[in-house]
Parts: structure tokens; C-alpha cells; sequence
């Protein structure tokens, strides 16, 4: 009997352990997709953001897909001694008990046809050499890299606003009818949808949102409101600079409803009639409080992480002031 529970009690711990190390790799695939979505934008930083916590995921185990976007992302932000230090990694290490394979995913080295061991080997070179001009950069050149790099790695406003903005939005309006069948009074349900459609605008960072509302006992209207974006407060640490993009107002510029019949609550048939100025109010209310902004970018923060050369750059003497200087003369805080 011992041994039969001890039995189960391995089973059990077993099943728990490799169900964990599933969910782990299938964890770390997913911030590996972030990662190669992110490549694919330019947005180098958060690649390596989104790769370093798949390899936390993965537990000290690695791939080549990984291992590959790293170093062509840190050869994008101008890392070339980190790109040129996990390239010799990349060689000479090999994979060889630390591989595992990311889950139901397109990798993307399969989706661009890229064969990673090619492309390293032919950019090997230009590694090496970079990586050596690199390491006799100036304490000033450390500076305007850093600067560069922000520039460089920086989401503009005009992108934000791109992939930010919904194209479309509706919010809808309910109310009740009254109608006499067969000398029986009855309630008829009533949902009229407020479809509004994404339009250019005067300001630079705003849209126009139009569109029509009409319906069994509305009068068909047409409204409008001007959506606004704005820059968020960026700052400024040792580690990392941070800087964002949002949604900060709604303003109704016309539309209203007009009944064409009367229109009732619909919890009972002795609920109290509403007027025009009520649904009116209402779908300005719910426009103001909605978000035109796909999900995550109503408000959405970017950060351009600092290596650990840079950071000790920053912390020696006063550098962190200089480079805040430096940035607010480019407008960049």
C-alpha cells in the first residue's frame, strides 16, 4: 500500500512538472511572436524586451530563432559588441543541451527564408569590425549614442497614431414602443445603433468621427466629434528612457435625436416616457467616456532600454544631467 501511494505521488508530481514546462515553452513562443512582431516595426528595443522574457521563460534554455533576432536587434540599436560577443556565442557554444523549441509559432527565420548560420556567417566580419570601432568610442562620442539611439529607437506621434486609431466605432441607444394588438397593450424593443467613421481634421493630431442615427421612432441625424491625441510626459533615468502617446479628449460638435413617436423605459408597461433630450445626452455621454484607440494604445508607453555600458557612462560624474539637457534641446523631453 506504501509503495502504490508512493507511486501516485510521483505520477502526480510528475504530470505537474512537465504540464509546467509546457506552459513555460508555450509562454516563452508567445513573447518570442511579440518580439519578432516588434522587429518587424523597428522597435528593437521592445524585441529585446519581449526575448529577454522568453528566455526567462524557457529557463536557461535557448534556440537559434531566439538567439538570432537578438543579435540582430542589438545590431540595429548600434550595439555592435553585444551583437559581436553573442555571434561568437552563437559559433562556438552551439546549442547542444540548452535547445528548446518554441511551440505553434512561424519563426522568423521561416517566415523571411533567412538561414541564420548564412547571414551570421556573412556578417561576421562587419561584426568584428564594428564591434572594435565600438570599443574606442570616446566618453563624447557615448553621449551622442545614446542620443542617437533614443532617435533611432523612438515611435513617432504619426505612428502611434496609425496603429492606434479605430476606424470605426458605434454606440447604440434602447427605448420601448407601445403598440395595441388585439385590444392587448404590448411593448416593442427598440435598438438604433450610432455608427461613427474615422475622418481627417484640421488639428494635426486629431480626427473627426461622423456619422448617421435614425431608427423606428428617431428622425435620421448626423453627428460629429473631434478626438484629440497627446504626447505623454516622457523621463529620463540611469536605466532607460521612457516617453508615450494618448487619447485625451473627446468633443461633440454636433447631432442630436429627435422622436418621431413616443418612447418608453422598457422594464414595465407603466415605465415613464423619455424625451429627445435624454437619448441625445446619453450618446454623448457614452462617446466622451469611449476609447477610439485599439486595445493597449488609449494610452501606450514606449521605452528604450540603456546597455550596461551606457548606464555606467550615466552614472559617472554628470552625465545624467547633461544627456536631459541634451534631450530637451531636441525637444525630446
Amino acid at each position: 500500500m506504501r509503495k502504490l501511494l508512493l507511486f501516485f505521488c510521483i505520477l502526480f508530481l510528475t504530470i505537474n512538472s512537465y504540464s509546467q514546462s509546457y506552459l513555460d515553452i508555450i509562454r516563452a513562443s508567445s513573447y518570442y511572436s511579440n518580439a519578432v512582431n516588434t522587429f518587424n516595426e523597428g522597435n528593437y528595443q521592445s524585441t529585446l524586451i519581449n526575448l529577454q522574457l522568453s528566455e526567462k521563460s524557457l529557463q536557461g534554455k535557448t534556440n537559434r530563432d531566439l538567439e538570432y533576432l537578438k543579435i540582430m536587434a542589438n545590431y540595429h540599436l548600434s550595439n555592435f559588441k553585444e551583437a559581436y560577443k553573442l555571434t561568437k556565442e552563437y559559433f562556438e557554444k552551439g546549442f547542444a543541451g540548452r535547445k528548446v523549441s518554441f511551440r505553434n509559432i512561424t519563426s522568423y527565420g521561416k517566415t523571411n527564408g533567412i538561414d541564420y548560420e548564412e547571414q551570421l556567417t556573412n556578417m561576421f566580419v562587419t561584426f568584428e569590425e564594428k564591434s572594435n570601432d565600438d570599443q574606442n568610442i570616446s566618453l563624447g562620442n557615448t553621449m551622442q549614442q545614446i542620443i542617437a539611439k533614443i532617435e533611432k529607437s523612438k515611435v513617432s506621434f504619426t505612428n502611434y497614431l496609425s496603429k492606434a486609431t479605430l476606424t470605426k466605432v458605434s454606440e447604440k441607444i434602447d427605448y420601448c414602443l407601445r403598440e395595441t394588438s388585439n385590444g392587448v397593450l404590448k411593448r416593442i424593443y427598440e435598438n438604433n445603433y450610432l455608427n461613427l467613421t474615422k475622418q481627417s481634421a484640421s488639428k494635426k493630431h486629431s480626427f473627426y468621427f461622423t456619422g448617421t442615427i435614425s431608427g423606428k421612432a428617431i428622425a435620421t441625424s448626423k453627428y460629429k466629434f473631434e478626438v484629440s491625441f497627446a504626447k505623454l510626459k516622457p523621463s529620463l533615468t540611469q536605466n532607460e528612457y521612457t516617453y508615450g502617446y494618448k487619447q485625451s479628449n473627446v468633443r461633440y460638435i454636433n447631432g442630436k435625436v429627435t422622436l418621431t413617436k413616443k418612447a418608453y423605459q422598457c422594464y414595465s408597461l407603466t415605465a415613464p416616457e423619455r424625451q429627445s433630450s435624454y437619448f441625445s445626452k446619453q450618446l454623448i455621454s457614452k462617446f466622451r467616456d469611449k476609447n477610439f484607440t485599439q486595445k493597449d494604445y488609449n494610452e501606450k508607453t514606449y521605452t528604450v532600454i540603456f546597455s550596461p555600458q551606457e548606464v555606467h557612462f550615466l552614472k559617472q560624474g554628470d552625465n545624467l544631467n547633461k544627456l536631459n539637457r541634451e534631450l530637451k534641446a531636441k525637444n525630446l523631453l
